[in-house]
């Protein structure tokens, strides 16, 4: 009995232990199209069969039939059957051509994977067949306009940071403007002309006419050499105003004490030798000196030691922030320093309005300055009316609200870093030791990510009430207290210090943001390099639901409209796609600026982008160009998921770069080599892809060969020849009766005359 027992357990035992583990279903690890024509593809994926044997087979559909009824009746490769996989633990790579598709139209595909009896579906991806072959034209009727002069006295258009680390480039946001820098002076008087002069285009009713602002300057007041910025440090939105920086104080750099030797500007009221800005008026022509001689009248320190710099503007140039270590105002603390001059790291912070200078870092109930001030940001800082001014100090963070300051953050916990506020300035967000905090003006903070990790802010809305940051886990937004995941990654240039800077946009209203990431298929798309294999970075457009929690949808604005990988066919060059940030103005006297380029149009229906891949048939030169993404129903996108379209020609050497456009996208302005109208000789311009654009073409002259081409002489000052000289009038004409002659007669010279008669006519009439 005992013996039977013991051979039951043995078997009971032997079963348990033994029994086949559960097959593991076949995974797919992705799934692309390539070679897309008209009329075909083919489409690949990895399958990894998990150790068993397994077939597959790929199902397509036209868009428009699986949005109503999935893939239900969708078309298959092979037809009918499926092909075998065999059993392995390795990835495997498969494809399967498909043919007789239609012209222009969007599908979308999946691999079935089936192992055991049981199909395993992938994930759903698409394409969109090519058009047939068709001449270019831009999109929504855009036509290029050259902005820049043909005439640009042997030099070109330099870029972002490209005069020696700075440079302005700003469109005017109604469109019809731009203004820009080059290191040559051309136009008018280009003589005494700083390193890189400012140049101001605007739109006529046949050509654009362009204007060089900047006023002259001493030899060395502006110095020639690495990120030392130019003259002009920003522009209003309407370019009706700039600032202007008056030049070094020391030209020779082994000086140590010099007033600035540029004179001060007719009219300006700045008084002479003293570091200074100047506010032009773009209409009048004319200069305003920020810091007048009643605003250093009670200035210690003299020109050879007086130091300034721009911290911050209000957008329309009314409301400046200026800081420096000498005390301006009775409240202020002026810090001695070395040689006669102050200390430079005991700045003070002064806002000058409508003629008044006031103290900004007056901290809580104080009534005197707190040294060694700074603007809490380059952007949002400053609210639009200037108002409310978020500043540092001591490793705390204040706002200056009309004439009282209220203490944002104190130092316990690590230093608090400013992130954006409200256009008003009455909401702000900062991170200290990880968290994210909200603060509202008169109410206090609240700490949004209690678990930490927060990296930075991508933006907000203007008032404040939608915001976008990323952590470690992601990217996320917060709205009316809750917050959504976005996607898992985003790439450190959206959100990158100094706060504001990064490359992000939000819509006014907060529904909108444009970001980069390179994580691997926030969409669906498989952004990974055709060539490499690695992840490349795509612009991407999120647009959220109207109650602002959960939900929203993601379009990939760079992504190829084929479906296909992204690849420069360059080896080893990466495909990635960009928008550009605030841009630098260089350090010192000039400092970074907070104006990013419109890459968002004002409804959010329109995208521009930098891409080094080629996203339509007619890119192929193998470089950067300049893109535009639009919704479906804006200009002339008919494509549910949006169109990509050209706005530079795809064909320059050396490719193009975006500068800024117009709120509304009609004016979307570029830099490129390559010559675009017929008057562009060649170099780097400015141009303008505008809609409803193009001048018409002036006359074609006609050809001309050896002397022919010579010029014409020139009128005779005086019209009446020289020989012609005064005498009697003829006399008038004699009207005569016809003279008739008799018979017998003929008329010679006016008379009848007897005819003669030859007698030998006849006679030798006919013989020699």
């Amino acid at each position: 009995m005992k013996r039977r027992i013991s051979i039951a357990v043995v078997t009971l035992v032997t079963l348990a232990c033994c029994a086949p583990a559960a097959q593991a279903a076949p995974s797919v690890e992705g799934s692309w199209p390539a070679s897309v024509t008209g009329t075909g593809a083919v489409l690949w994926a990895e399958v990894n069969p998990q150790g068993s044997a397994a077939s597959y087979r790929f199902e397509y559909t036209p868009e428009s039939t699986f949005l109503a009824q999935g893939f239900s009746g969708a078309s298959t490769v092979p037809p009918g059957s499926e092909i075998g996989i065999s059993a392995s633990t390795s990835t495997k790579i498969i494809s399967q051509p498909v043919g007789g598709l239609q012209n222009g139209t969007t599908y979308r595909f999946r691999i079935v994977v089936t192992s055991g009896g049981v199909p395993t579906a992938g994930p759903t991806r698409s394409f969109t067949t090519s058009e047939p072959p068709a001449a270019f034209a831009l999109a929504d009727g855009r036509a290029w306009e050259m902005v820049s002069p043909v005439e640009k006295n042997g030099g070109e258009i330099q870029g972002f940071e490209g005069n020696f680390g700075g440079g302005v480039l700003q469109a005017a946001a109604g469109g019809g403007a731009i203004t820009y820098t080059s290191s040559f002076s051309f136009l008018a008087s280009p003589q005494g002309s700083p390193g890189a002069s400012q140049y101001v285009s605007r739109r006529g009713t046949d050509a654009w006419g362009t204007e060089n602002i900047t006023p002259p300057g001493l030899s060395g007041t502006y110095p020639e050499t690495p990120a030392s910025g130019v003259p002009y440090q920003i522009f209003s939105p309407d370019l009706a105003a700039a600032l202007m920086n008056n030049g070094r104080r020391c030209r020779n750099e082994a000086t140590k004490q010099c007033p600035v030797e540029n004179p001060p500007l007719a009219g300006s009221g700045a008084p002479a030798g003293y570091r200074n800005y100047y506010r032009r008026n773009n209409a009048a022509s004319s200069f305003e000196a920020i810091l007048t001689s009643s605003d250093l009248a009670d200035l210690a320190l003299g020109p050879e030691d007086f130091e300034l710099e721009l911290a911050g503007e209000t957008p329309d140039l009314a409301h400046v922030v200026l800081s420096t270590c000498a005390a301006l105002t009775p409240d202020a603390v002026e810090v001695p320093g070395i040689e006669g001059e102050c200390d430079p790291e005991a700045a003070n912070l002064y806002e000058k309005t409508g003629g008044v200078l006031k103290l900004i870092n007056l901290e809580p109930l104080a009534t005197t300055g707190t040294p060694g001030a700074a603007l809490a940001a380059q952007s949002g800082a400053i609210s639009s009316d200037g108002s409310r001014v978020y500043w540092t100090a001591g490793g705390e963070l204040f706002v200056r609200n009309g004439n009282a300051t209220e203490s944002v953050a104190g130092p316990g916990g690590g230093t608090p870093e400013f992130q954006t506020a409200s256009v008003d300035g009455s909401i702000a967000y900062y991170i200290q030791s990880g968290h994210l905090f909200r603060y509202e003006l008169g109410v206090g903070s609240t700490d949004l990510t209690p678990g930490g990790q927060a990296l930075g802010v991508l933006g907000a809305s203007d008032d404040g009430g939608w915001l976008y940051y990323a952590t470690s886990a992601g990217l996320f937004l917060w709205h009316s207290g809750t917050s959504s995941s976005i996607v898992s990654s985003v790439d450190p240039s959206t959100y990158a210090p100094p706060a504001g800077t990064g490359t992000a946009r939000v819509s006014a209203d907060g529904r909108h943001l444009v970001f980069v990431s390179s994580a691997l298929a926030p969409t669906g798309y498989d952004n990974r390099d055709a060539n490499t294999g690695l992840a490349v970075a795509e612009v991407y457009l999120y647009t959220a639901p109207s109650s602002g929690s959960g939900g929203g949808t993601i379009s990939c604005v760079s992504c190829r409209p084929s479906g296909e990988r992204p690849a420069t066919g360059i080896p080893g060059f990466r495909a990635d796609s960009s928008i550009p940030g605030a841009s630098f103005n260089g350090p010192g006297f000039n400092q970074p600026h907070s104006y990013k380029p419109r890459v968002l149009s004002a409804d959010s229906r329109r995208v521009f982008f930098e891409s080094y891949d080629a996203l339509v048939a007619h890119d192929t030169n193998k470089t950067r160009d300049v893109y535009q993404w639009e919704a479906q129903g804006s200009g002339s996108c008919t494509r549910l998921t949006g169109c990509v379209s050209l706005i530079s020609s795809g064909q320059a050497q050396n490719g193009a770069s975006f500068v800024d456009a117009s709120s509304d996208g009609g004016d979307a302005f570029f830099l490129t080599d390559g010559s675009l109208v017929p008057s562009d000789p060649g170099s780097v311009d400015v141009y303008d892809a505008r809609v409803g654009g193009g001048f018409p073409l002036p006359p074609t002259p006609i050809p001309c060969f050896g002397d022919a081409c010579q010029p014409l002489p020139a009128e005779p000052e005086d019209p009446t020849p020289g020989t012609l000289r005064s005498s009697r009038p003829n006399p008038p004409a004699v009207q005569r009766k016809p003279i008739k002659c008799k018979k017998g007669q003929i008329k010679r010279k006016g008379k009848c005359k007897k005819r003669k008669v030859h007698k030998r006519h006849g006679k030798h009439r006919g013989k020699r």
